[in-house]
């Protein structure tokens, strides 16, 4: 699928400046929409339907896509209707909101091909499981990407528009971090020898490296974030220590200068918070969320917005 990678000069699309990070927040149980703060300035309020979440930048920082509830008439036409997963996209200011998908579907996990023009997410249904997609910002040229048994979700693609990270859960197997060329060929689990499981992936600015979370399902306690090279090798501890994880970390992304992740951080019984972690050293740069930001103690998925 060349459409997905473009003919532009986009492969740096994502690097730059340091902008605001665009996150969902609010209260930790019914949320109030996507909100963005730089790491000393101020809180902004973007969205304010509650269910908004899962946000993700375009390559010049212009534009957002989010999933959003619908309520979607149900299919049999004998009335009434259901909570749909819908991706929609806006502007990084919140303004300009609109639907991007539709129908009785669970869209989510939505990214942007480095061209800017198209749109990743994983589409879920009852009858074939989750698999990956593309289509158009206007919601035109849906095409299918991935297929099968297993359930694939979080797809993204590298700068250079040549790859295609993704985590995917087949029955009776763990949950693996993949790779795959952007027409969905030469597939290939990352992260074979992992008895953990490994999702949430995401590229560095460079395209050279992967961060990623490995962890036991069930067992917050366990998930930590780690990076490795596209081909799965070089893998590298972010947080905790060998035997003595950290835990509680979810949804990694990398700043548009490779230099920091920002990424969810919850222990049960607390508000969700956000992390930032230096790549270089290892090091606590920042927290958000909590007490400290009372209008959204509780602070979601993550994105960095490039300047």
């Amino acid at each position: 699928m060349a459409v997905l990678a473009g003919s532009d000069p986009v492969a740096a699309a994502w690097k730059g400046k340091r902008g605001p990070i665009v996150f969902a927040g609010g209260e930790a149980v019914a949320g109030n929409g996507l909100w963005s703060k730089s790491l000393h300035g101020r809180l902004r309020h973007l969205t304010f339907d509650s269910s908004d979440g899962q946000p993700q930048s375009s390559p010049n920082g212009r534009l957002i896509v989010f999933v959003r509830t619908v309520d979607e008439p149900l299919p049999e036409g004998g009335g009434g209707s259901f909570p749909a997963l819908h991706v929609f996209r806006a502007r990084s200011d919140g303004s300009s909101v609109r639907e991007v998908t539709d129908g009785p579907v669970f869209d989510r996990f939505p990214s942007f091909a480095p061209n800017g023009r198209r749109i990743l997410f994983s589409r879920f249904t009852p009858e074939a499981g989750g698999d990956i997609y593309s289509v158009r910002l206007d919601g035109s040229g849906l095409h299918q990407i991935t297929s099968g048994s297993g359930d694939d979700r979080d797809p993204v693609l590298s700068p250079t528009g040549r790859l295609i990270a993704f985590d995917r859960f087949v029955e009776g197997h763990t949950r693996h971090v993949y790779t795959m060329r952007p027409d969905g060929s030469r597939i290939k689990d990352a992260t074979p020898n992992l008895a953990a499981w490994s999702s949430q992936p995401d590229f560095s600015p460079s395209g050279n490296r992967i961060v990623f979370v490995r962890g036991f399902p069930g067992d917050e306690r366990t998930a930590d974030l780690f990076t490795m090279r596209p081909d799965g090798k070089l893998r590298r501890r972010l947080t905790g220590q060998p035997n003595h994880p950290t835990g509680g970390f979810s949804n990694p992304a990398y700043s548009p200068d490779g230099r920091l992740v920002v990424s969810q951080f919850e222990r049960s019984g607390g508000f969700s918070k956000l992390r930032v972690v230096r790549v270089r050293d290892r090091s606590l740069v920042a927290t958000l969320g909590g007490r400290p930001m009372a209008r959204t103690p509780d602070a979601r998925d993550p994105v960095w917005l490039p300047r």
